[in-house]
């Protein structure tokens, strides 16, 4: 199926959803509060995950959800692609080299040319300061002339000629407006990642014909959300979105969420999530497990009871009901 325009590819590979593009990160994170989480890194320098970058990986929750809204869509990636052959590995390699080498290239005649503007201007400058200063020189050394001074007013003149002479070649004295170049980047390496997987190395169909896109879901490729639960925190996320409220991953903290109430990188989080299905019995010591568990992490426990109008035996009820969510805050003793 085609995916609608103006829509968001996430690249499903085996069963997560992934954003390979700094301003597609950049857009879910600001327009649509989704952050995810990133997981690229280094194979030989381990780093810490405030410093992980490009791919973003998404949450079932947060995957489901841009689908199901319509402001992004799946592509199914191969999860097992052949390997480059030789041939390519060398072009690939030796494209890259050029690349590099024309790019040094660049730079140094961009320096160079820089360099040599600058030297005119000063050239130029200093020129001027100089004849400017001779003609002063003159001035005042006929006007002592004239004054009566005799052979010192001879003597004064060389001297404030030779003076003004040596002050000219000296570029540390002499005040020059170069003109403004833009500055040019020192010679270096660089690299230049893709903002997207190359599709067309990575065939998912067996025809090696492009990948369909995904834009409903449960999918064969993507089975969320399926059970009852799955539909639950599905709910639960929508409504939280809907709400303005931001969901990251909870599990360090004891709950399937860390619900903040704008950005994470603004603010801590307000809560730590528990998701009830339907009619589910609540045992008094979870109550108090996660009463005091919000309360150890600074946070206040949020319960979120999600209701579909089914009974637990899967029997729809008497009356028609509407999917609904109720929340309740629990908050334990000395909390602060």
């Amino acid at each position: 199926m085609s995916s609608p325009p103006h829509s968001i590819p996430l690249y499903l590979v085996n069963g997560v959803a992934t954003v390979w593009d700094a301003q597609t990160a950049a857009t879910l994170h600001c327009v649509h509060n989704i952050s995810g989480l990133r997981a690229g890194t280094l194979p030989g320098v381990a780093q810490q995950n405030g410093f992980l970058g490009l791919p973003l990986t998404l949450m079932q929750e947060e995957t489901a959800y841009l689908v199901t809204q319509g402001i992004a869509h799946l592509v199914p990636l191969d999860p097992n692609p052949s390997p480059p052959s030789a041939e390519t590995i060398r072009a690939h390699t030796a494209a890259r080299v050029a690349r590099l080498k024309a790019l040094e290239e660049r730079t140094r005649e961009a320096e160079a040319k820089r360099q040599e503007e600058s030297k005119k201007a000063f050239d130029k400058g200093g020129e001027k300061a100089r004849l400017k200063r001779e003609a002063r020189a003159r001035a005042k050394a006929e006007k002592a002339k004239a004054d009566g001074e005799g052979l010192f007013a001879e003597d004064d003149k060389g001297n404030i000629i030779t003076a003004a002479s040596a002050a000219a070649s000296s570029p540390a004295k002499t005040k020059v407006k170069t003109k403004e170049t833009g500055g040019a980047p020192a010679p270096g390496h660089f690299h230049i990642v893709p903002s997207h997987p190359v599709l067309s190395q990575h065939p998912c169909g067996s025809s090696g014909s492009q990948p369909q896109s995904i834009t409903s879901v449960p999918h064969p490729l993507f089975p969320f959300p399926t059970t009852p639960r799955q539909h639950a925190l599905l709910g639960v996320f929508a409504t939280l979105q809907s709400l303005s409220y931001r969901v990251g991953l909870g599990p360090r903290f004891g709950g399937e969420w860390l619900i903040y109430p704008g950005d994470y990188l603004r603010y801590h989080a307000h809560f730590t999530s528990q998701v009830i299905v339907r009619d589910e019995p609540i045992k008094p010591t979870e109550i108090v497990a996660w009463g005091r568990l919000g309360t150890g992490t600074k946070k206040a426990g949020l319960i979120c009871c999600w209701d579909d109008g089914k009974r637990q035996d899967g029997q729809d009820n008497q009356e028609e009901k509407e999917e609904d969510v109720e929340f309740y805050s629990l908050e334990w003793a000395n909390f602060g």
